[in-house]
């Protein structure tokens, strides 16, 4: 625990999630580390490369102490979509947006479009906090993302368009 102390101090602590026993650290003004303290540095290290290979150059480091493993990723500049408007071109911008990523990203899918983890830059829309990645039937994909989306715009959000 010193040694999650030490470091610790030097961080800003974005979110904490008591219940799945992890943090997520603002380290630097270029670098988010996502922490866990119920998984191996195997896990992790697996968890990365996933990462990495669904989105390159987002992964920084990846690496252990005693009593938790860490993947430092690349911090994504602009404000999360839960900040705006949900008027019906938003949905659809998000909506399109959501799809198309499953479409890039297959067979690998993020698996978790909440509102808060899609980040707009001006026209740059990318999704961050990447838990969730990983091979999932087609039709699970789907009715996930229909889920996340009708939680976040409801009435607004017509689950028969995707």
């Amino acid at each position: 625990m010193i040694t999650f102390l030490k470091w610790q101090k030097h961080m800003e602590l974005i979110k904490e999630n008591k219940e799945k026993n992890r943090a997520t650290y603002r380290k630097d003004q270029h670098t988010i580390r996502k922490v866990w303290y119920d998984k191996s540095l195997e896990w992790v290290d697996n968890h990365g490369y996933t990462v990495d290979k669904v989105k390159p150059n987002y992964v920084i480091k990846i690496g252990a102490e005693d009593d938790h493993a860490w993947i430092d990723f690349r911090y994504v500049e602009g404000i999360p979509a839960s900040e705006y408007p949900h008027t019906p071109q938003f949905v659809k911008l998000i909506t399109e947006f959501c799809v198309d990523s499953i479409r890039k990203t297959s067979p690998y899918a993020h698996g978790d479009w909440v509102l808060s983890n899609i980040i707009i830059n001006d026209k740059n829309i990318e999704l961050i906090d990447w838990d969730n990645v990983g091979i999932y039937p087609v039709e699970q994909i789907y009715e996930k993302l229909r889920s996340d989306l009708k939680s976040a715009f409801g009435d607004k959000f017509d689950t028969s368009s995707i």
